[in-house]
């Protein structure tokens, strides 16, 4: 019995382990936080960033959670398993609503991201101006031009008034110093599309959390399992034989 409740207890903090490991689900919702503070504008509301919370909740919880696991699992049964159990359930809850959400939004990511055209459309090429810094700042990062392709600028109310053949400076390739946005050398040019580059980056950032929900889901089975095994082996008491007068 002894032997099989340190078995149980070394599976356990095994398990917990990895719990504590597979909280970097709450970096890849802290990644898609970071991104919509930056990119805020180009999405239509705020329903997007409710899985990415969710990431960042579940994988606080998960530390919490997996390093309770690892005290108590050489422990006899008491309270602390008890809290472990509880946090387990309220781990399964959020990760369980993570994955769902991840999935439900993953196929609205381009009802999400239809102001992005009305976004360029308001550049101004003002360094000041909002809207100006996030579409360089996404052309920059993503090494993308327009929406769709650089001929997206000829269609915009900066192009039109400032009267040059050109597109951002944040559209020119960084492998070309020579580059200075004019479209006399489009093959200078970023020629990817920014709608296309985002919701790649984005649908990266989802599947993450889906992959790593399904682990975590996985190891708080198998944590429930161990932990209700080890509760059902006591710890083996210590008899003697008492001294007759």
């Amino acid at each position: 019995m002894a032997l099989n409740r340190g078995a149980i207890g070394f599976f356990l903090k095994i398990t917990c382990l990895l719990l504590l490991l597979t909280g970097i689900t709450g970096l890849g919702g802290s990644f898609l936080l970071h991104k919509y503070r930056v990119y805020g504008l180009f999405f239509s509301n705020l329903y997007i960033i409710f899985p990415a919370l969710l990431a960042v909740i579940s994988g606080a919880v998960l530390f919490i959670t997996g390093s309770i696991g690892c005290l108590v699992s050489s422990k006899k049964p008491s309270c602390g398993h008890g809290l472990f159990v509880y946090f387990l359930i309220i781990v399964f809850c959020v990760v369980g609503t993570t994955a769902a959400l991840a999935y439900f939004y993953q196929g609205k990511l381009d009802a999400e991201l239809a102001p992005l055209k009305d976004v360029f459309q308001n550049y101004s090429n003002n360094s000041q101006d909002p809207e100006t810094k996030a579409v360089d700042g996404l052309q920059s990062e993503l090494q993308c031009c327009g929406v769709m392709n650089y001929t997206d600028w000829l269609q915009t109310p900066w192009f039109n008034h400032s009267g040059k053949y050109e597109v951002p400076q944040s559209c020119c390739n960084t492998t070309f110093h020579s580059c200075n946005g004019t479209l006399d050398a489009p093959m200078l040019l970023y020629n990817e599309a920014c709608q296309i580059k985002l919701k790649e980056l984005l649908l990266l950032v989802v599947h993450i959390i889906h992959i790593t929900s399904l682990v975590v889901l996985v190891l708080l089975v198998l944590s429930w399992i161990t932990v209700g095994q080890l509760m059902r082996y006591p710890v083996p008491q210590e008899y003697r034989i008492l001294d007759q007068d």
